[in-house]
Order: C-alpha cells, then structure tokens, then sequence
C-alpha cells in the first residue's frame, strides 16, 4: 500500500527518515519500507507520525483532502477499534461475513478484529473506509469532523 503523502509532510517539517524512525521508536530500514508502502504501516505508528507531522491519518493515507492536524489518543485501543468497527457494520446493515468478504479474510479472522483481540491491518483499514464511506479516525475514537474525501 503506498502512503505517497508520508515523504512531502516529513519533509515539510524538515526531518529525515532517521529521526521519524527514532520518534516513532522503530529502525530507520522499517520506517523507509513504511515510507516506500513495501510493508503495511501498523495503525498505532501511523497515529503517531500523524501527530509528528501535525496532520491525520486520513490525510496521510490519501482518504480525505484536510491536512489538519487531530488530537488523537495517546494510545490506540484495539478494543475502541473493534467496537467502532462493529457500529458501523451494524449501522451498514452487514454481517461479519460480508466485511470480511470485503476484506479477503475469513470471518473469523475479521470477528477478532471485533473484539479487540487483534490490530486490525491499515490497509484493511482503507478498504473498509473506502468500500462503505467509514472514517478511519471515528474508528480510531475521534469524534465526527466534516472532511473532503478524496474517493
């Protein structure tokens, strides 16, 4: 998954990719494969680099057009994740089976999403955002706020 807005924001505010990877407390080699989309960037650091760029999620992963920065939560709960997850596929009328068909796993697999057991894939992540108009930050507990999506 390419997170093509990654190198401009860091660049921006005139960091390398050593000091982001010892900001987000990983080895600069895995930041560049992050940075490059070689690899799925875990939720929990893209929050992270959200908040050290002074920007959001959404934004970072090419979801909306607002670059604004969003206080998000110190620590990303897999629990208020799973429980969002579960609202809004209620809200969407739709069984853990066909999010999961959706996302190219098994249910079960998706069911653990649910309950918080698991981190739930950012790119699995931004299927879900863009297949049913779900917003990343509202699953990641931050209240509703008017965005220009990008889909």
């Amino acid at each position: 998954m390419r997170y093509g807005k990654i190198k401009d924001l860091r660049e921006d505010r005139d960091l390398t990719q050593s000091d982001v990877a010892k900001m987000l407390g990983v080895n600069r080699s895995t930041y560049t494969m992050w940075e490059l989309g070689d690899v799925n960037f875990p939720i929990e650091k893209l929050v992270k680099l959200a908040k050290i760029v002074h920007s959001n999620v959404e934004y970072i992963l090419e979801i909306n057009l607002d670059k604004r920065s969003i206080n998000y939560p110190d620590d990303i709960d897999y629990k208020v994740i799973g429980n969002n997850l579960r609202k809004f596929r209620m809200m969407h009328r739709r069984t853990q089976k066909e999010f999961a068909k959706v996302l190219g796993i098994r249910q079960s697999s998706y069911s653990y999403y649910e309950e918080g057991r698991t981190r739930i894939p950012t790119d699995k992540l931004v299927t879900l955002a863009k297949t049913y108009h779900i917003s990343i930050n509202e699953l990641c507990g931050i209240k509703k706020k008017k965005l220009t999506r990008m889909f």
